[in-house]
């Protein structure tokens, strides 16, 4: 399968906060670099099969089902599939532990 990739400004915003906050524990290198593998599995991943990660559970218990999340390592990449154009849409980038709800609300009152 095929899919076609994008990432929205949104998601290159939360890669660049992720990687910011990632680059006191692990310095700039290495934080610069996680950055990079994220990328690269996204593509990766959502290129070949989209459909083989599920639903967002954290944001389905509020009604939204268009979300699925992908979890890589201690991270999480949310993204929006669409199906007929055979697109997938990077949305947000965050470590495992934070909570999705919260990011989306910051974002909107931000």
């Amino acid at each position: 399968m095929n899919y076609d990739v994008n990432f929205t400004e949104l998601s290159y915003k939360t890669l660049a906060a992720l990687t910011r906050y990632m680059e006191s524990f692990l310095g700039q290198e290495e934080a610069i670099r996680l950055g990079h593998q994220l990328l690269d599995f996204a593509i990766n991943k959502l290129g070949d099969n989209p459909l083989q990660f599920p639903i967002s559970h954290e944001l389905e218990t509020l009604g939204i089902t268009d979300y699925r999340v992908m979890l890589v390592d201690n991270y999480k990449i949310l993204f929006r599939l669409d199906e007929k154009d055979k697109t997938s849409y990077v949305m947000v980038f965050l470590r495992q532990r934070q909570n999705t709800q919260e990011l989306l609300y910051q974002i909107m009152i931000g």
